[in-house]
């Protein structure tokens, strides 16, 4: 009934929809990973012109944002830059440490000097670092030997600083470079050694050397941060303000915020049974030593496809929309576990709508950007079904804005053949 109620009120307002492709359309390359954007890849992330384009049309300056599925932080680097207080959260432990190296401003001599002693002590180990190389499953099908002892040996010198903010970007450099010099396909979504991958390597087409790797990477970020420096400065002294940033927790099913604290939300949120997030960075997990830390961390992950029998078997769909519910059964009438994970998923996106509209201050807007996915055959309109969700929860639906998806390295497929061509921008008022 309650749906109902909102579904008709929603009718009679006029929600704005158009098609704000051309603002996006030419930015590539360089133009999507300015100052510390690309310091890692990170999947499914939208280019930093999106969450842009949500700050200038829906906050100003010295407001209060904020990103509950953050990622790697693309939102509050923006928000940063332009002059907004900003918070995120994220589950995912690689995603805090990429994001708080990302939003760091570092002292650049300090960092120069830092990184050219740890370079030099790099090329100068001839120690056998072997304990250093983590306990990987098939690992010998992941990394060769000699790849296996300069990551080790780079990992030695890195492990021996002392805890900090350089030490925290040396990290996320490394990690960085993990993934690229492993026998995996550097364009595959998760880990996997492709045929592709093997042809490049018979072609002698594949850079194996780990050492020499990290240390352009280390220079090129370096300019990235001393970039990022400058750009602090300059809008520090446009907006005459100094933003306080910060990551406050893990789960946007549980904030930890006051009640009508912030001005905006922006986030584009995990989809049912999308991207595995602890899958595709295993390789850097294990590296880094915290795959372990947290062996239950992909069942708690929103949209996780990891569900236990005696959860399923007993289930049945019903609960929470209409719409929602009868989706639900048509992907169960083919799979019960996949419809119980689709309906997991849209309960915990309702904890989490429910979350941010008591932090969001009366009159705040939410911006989600989601468009669609697959499940079992099945098209699943995420975004309509999270737009009608928010209402349900106390949303007003003001504006829905289409745009194309451009970056095939940034638009990662939603799962079961489901790539996605266009992505959409729902724009909620509290």
């Amino acid at each position: 009934m309650i749906f109902g109620m909102a579904a008709r009120a929603e009718s009679k307002r006029r929600v704005e929809n158009r098609d704000i492709s051309d603002r996006f359309r030419k930015y590539i390359g360089r133009q999507v990973s300015y100052f510390t954007h690309g310091i890692h890849r990170y999947p499914a992330k939208f280019i930093p012109q999106v969450p842009r384009f949500c700050l200038d049309k829906y906050s100003r300056p010295g407001d209060s944002v904020i990103d509950p599925f953050m990622g790697s932080g693309t939102t509050l680097l923006e928000a940063m830059l332009m002059g907004r207080d900003c918070y995120g959260i994220d589950i995912h432990p690689l995603a805090r440490l990429i994001t708080k190296v990302k939003l760091t401003p570092i002292d650049q001599r300090e960092l120069k000097s830092a990184a050219e002693s740890l370079i030099k002590s790099i090329d100068s180990d001839g120690d056998d670092n072997r304990s250093c190389i983590p306990e990987i499953p098939n690992f010998d099908h992941w990394f060769r030997e000699e790849v296996a002892n300069e990551l080790a040996t780079i990992k030695k010198h890195i492990w021996q600083l002392p805890k900090g903010d350089i030490r925290d970007f040396l990290t996320i450099c490394f990690s960085s470079v993990i993934r690229r010099v492993s026998n995996s396909d550097d364009f595959s979504l998760i880990p996997e050694v492709t045929t592709f991958q093997k042809k490049l390597v018979e072609q002698e087409k594949v850079d194996f050397d780990a050492k020499t790797r990290f240390e352009n990477t280390v220079r090129q970020r370096m300019i990235d941060v001393q970039d990022l420096n400058k750009a602090l400065a300059k809008s520090r002294k446009k907006y005459k303000h100094e933003p306080d940033v910060s990551i406050i927790g893990r789960d946007a099913r549980d904030i930890d915020l006051e009640d009508e604290s912030i001005d905006l939300g922006i986030t584009s949120p995990p989809y049912a049974s999308a991207v595995h997030y602890v899958s595709v960075h295993k390789l850097e997990m294990y590296w880094l030593d915290i795959m372990a830390i947290d062996p239950e961390l992909d069942k708690r992950i929103v949209g996780t496809i990891k569900a236990y029998a005696n959860e399923y078997n007993n289930w049945s769909p019903g609960g929470i929309l209409p719409e929602i519910d009868s989706l639900v059964r048509k992907v169960a009438e083919s799979d019960q576990k996949s419809g119980y994970i689709l309906h997991r998923y849209f309960v915990d996106m309702r904890k989490s709508f429910d979350e941010m509209h008591r932090v969001l201050c009366s009159d705040g807007a939410y911006c989600v950007v989601a468009g669609e996915n697959m499940l079992k055959k099945t098209k699943i309109p995420t975004f309509k079904l999270l737009r009608l969700l928010a209402m349900d929860v106390g949303f007003k639906s003001e504006a829905v804005f289409d745009y194309d998806i451009i970056n095939r390295h940034l638009d990662v497929p939603r799962w079961n053949n489901s790539a996605i061509q266009q992505d959409h921008i729902i724009v909620l008022r509290k």
